[in-house]
């Protein structure tokens, strides 16, 4: 039986009102500043989003928003600085949800947070893992990939944008449905995985949609699959993993987060004037320039989005730590 995927489910909630609304009434941070911690560097998928995001909350909100880089440790830094911060609506975290995870669901990395240290306010970015090739390659479907990988067990090598990364852990999905295994080489984001396959070094790659269209839409790469849980209109026809058979379902999903404990009035005007951002065309168009989709969830159908990738994520990552 095939898997209903969970975005397709909320395509009402990702159509977001024809105009914008102010903040709900009870609070208000006009004339005030809002802090976006983004725990990346500056120039990623993350960042730019924050920052997309921020314009369109300054109309909204009548208060200052600025995007504060705490890059480090997979995301780490920044999201202690976010489980730490006042409960006040002045400090919220675009987190990717992957990441995040991760580094609490990873008992070895004994972070001080856990994920009743924060409070969801909206979902905003939806993207997806590709499984891609080199334009040259041999390998036309998924199925090609997993039988070459089935005939010679750990002497395919895939590219991931880091050990224990959210491109990691998805190779690992697609291996534990195939009961395959690769060969991994890591490294540090998705632009040296675009320039491993484009050099030949590498048979394969996970990697996300902004670094990858370009070279696809010029030959110089091939996109095998989403691994998303719903199609992607920058790869019209993609068929996801599950489509093609694999019981695989990696999104990448970026939501704007609060420390613990944020009053719900405060909840309220924030996810209100999100919603209201995402309607904004500007907001639209900067983001599709940059490939990336926005997509509404409201906080309990966040709350329920994050525990489901939650529960595929948990084994993944045992198996990831148990890898040459």
């Amino acid at each position: 039986m095939r898997r209903r995927p969970l975005l397709a489910g909320l395509a009402a909630l990702a159509a977001p009102p024809a105009l914008a609304q102010n903040a709900a009434p009870g609070w208000s941070p006009r004339g005030r500043t809002i802090t976006i911690i983004v725990p990346f560097a500056a120039g990623g998928t993350t960042d730019v989003g924050a920052r997309i995001l921020a314009v369109a909350l300054e109309r909204e909100l009548g208060a200052s928003v600025v995007v504060l880089n705490r890059a480090g440790a997979t995301t780490q830094i920044g999201s202690t600085d976010l489980a730490r911060a006042r409960p006040d609506g002045l400090t919220v975290g675009l987190m990717s949800l992957p990441s995040l995870s991760m580094t609490y669901l990873d008992a070895e990395r004994r972070v001080p947070y856990r994920r009743d240290s924060f409070t969801s306010i909206a979902h905003f970015i939806a993207d997806a893992n590709l499984l891609v090739v080199p334009g040259a390659s041999p390998f036309r479907e998924t199925r090609d990939l997993v039988e070459a990988a089935r005939a010679a067990p750990g002497r395919i090598f895939v590219a991931t944008g880091g050990l224990m990364s959210n491109t990691h852990l998805a190779a690992v999905a697609l291996e534990r449905a195939t009961g395959v295994r690769f060969a991994y080489v890591h490294f540090n984001g998705g632009a040296p995985v675009v320039n491993a396959m484009l050099a030949g070094e590498v048979a394969a790659g996970v990697n996300g949609i902004q670094s990858t269209l370009p070279h696809a839409r010029e030959g110089r790469l091939r996109v095998l699959a989403t691994m998303g849980d719903g199609h992607t209109s920058f790869f019209p026809g993609l068929k996801t993993l599950t489509e093609q058979g694999y019981d695989v379902v990696s999104p990448s999903s970026f939501a704007v987060l609060g420390p613990a404990g944020l009053p719900a009035e405060v909840v309220e005007a924030l996810t209100t004037a999100i919603r209201a951002a995402i309607g904004q065309p500007d907001l639209q168009r900067r983001l599709g320039d940059m490939a990336l989709t926005a997509t509404y969830m409201d906080p309990p159908t966040l709350d329920a989005f994050w525990a489901a990738f939650e529960a595929r994520q948990r084994p993944l990552i045992e198996l990831a730590r148990q890898q040459p």
